[in-house]
């Protein structure tokens, strides 16, 4: 029993490795990536439950354990390791939104394997996320297996992302933050990019600086980690003058009569004579 156990477990760790890299891949731009890293994930997956179930009893994980002539070819299917487990711990059951992502995570996989299939990137993000922080919160429930350990010591930072909510969050708001700041600076030299109007800037609400221009965002920025659109460090422009400076060093008000927000300078303000004349 020991040994299988162990080559289970090998194999259910070369899957997590494997889905680890795809999904890093991913991140940096490979979005064709989030099919391996699900792919991989589904058998991890499955692969690991199948090694906990055989913990408890090393026949279990076999269909008719009890048959007078046991059939070693046949193992039990994902759902029939995942019932066991709700069953036996109570953990899943409990847990309408795991259940719910690992549907989600076995249609997909199936429509990868044998359909066309149609994959929302941001959807695909989110829900491999959860269904990786679920897991590790099975096995610290049971207490048998600490994965991190098994992990490469170079895809550590992305099992410590995709375990930690925020940070997960975090490395895809910085890399979509970077993205974009390549975009909005290529074809530009060192010299020119005083050139480009594009700014990042420090998010009031959450303190990252991961504010960037955004066309869809009342103000024209949006922080790409929680979603914020306002800052008094905003570019403005003097309504008079054009000349550029931040939303707090403007007087600003509505002018009914053109429908439109008026921003004036220092100078444009009257605010300059106002001083000169103290």
């Amino acid at each position: 029993m020991k040994k299988h156990s162990l080559d289970l477990l090998e194999n259910a760790i070369d899957s997590l490795s494997e889905a680890l890299s795809k999904y890093n891949e991913g991140e940096q731009g490979n979005e064709k990536s989030y099919k391996f890293a699900i792919l991989h994930l589904s058998h991890f997956i499955e692969l690991i439950f199948k090694h906990y179930i055989s913990e408890q009893h090393s026949l279990l994980i076999y269909k008719n354990p009890f048959a007078e002539k046991l059939d070693r070819s046949k193992t039990i299917g994902f759902w029939e390791s995942v019932n066991f487990i709700s069953h036996e711990t109570g953990q899943i059951a409990q847990n309408s939104e795991f259940r719910r992502d690992l549907n989600w995570l076995k249609k997909l996989r199936n429509d990868i394997e044998h359909y066309k299939f149609d994959m929302n990137v941001e959807e695909a993000r989110e829900t491999i996320g959860r269904i990786f922080r679920s897991v590790l919160e099975f096995f610290e429930f049971v207490g048998i297996l600490n994965l991190e350990s098994y992990v490469p010591a170079e895809l550590s930072d992305t099992f410590r992302a995709l375990s930690d909510e925020y940070e997960e969050k975090l490395q895809r708001a910085t890399r979509a933050v970077e993205n974009a700041e390549s975009e909005a600076f290529s074809g530009y030299r060192l010299k020119e990019y005083d050139q480009v109007s594009w700014r990042k800037l420090n998010c009031p609400d959450c303190g990252n600086s991961l504010m960037i221009p955004n066309e869809d965002s009342d103000t024209g920025y949006k922080c790409e980690f929680c979603g914020n659109e306002d800052s008094d460090e905003i570019p403005v422009y003097c309504t008079m003058c054009g000349c550029e400076g931040v939303a707090d060093d403007m007087v600003t008000w509505w002018d009914d009569e053109h429908g439109n927000l008026e921003n004036r300078c220092y100078y444009c303000s009257g605010q300059h004579h106002m001083d000169k004349d103290d």
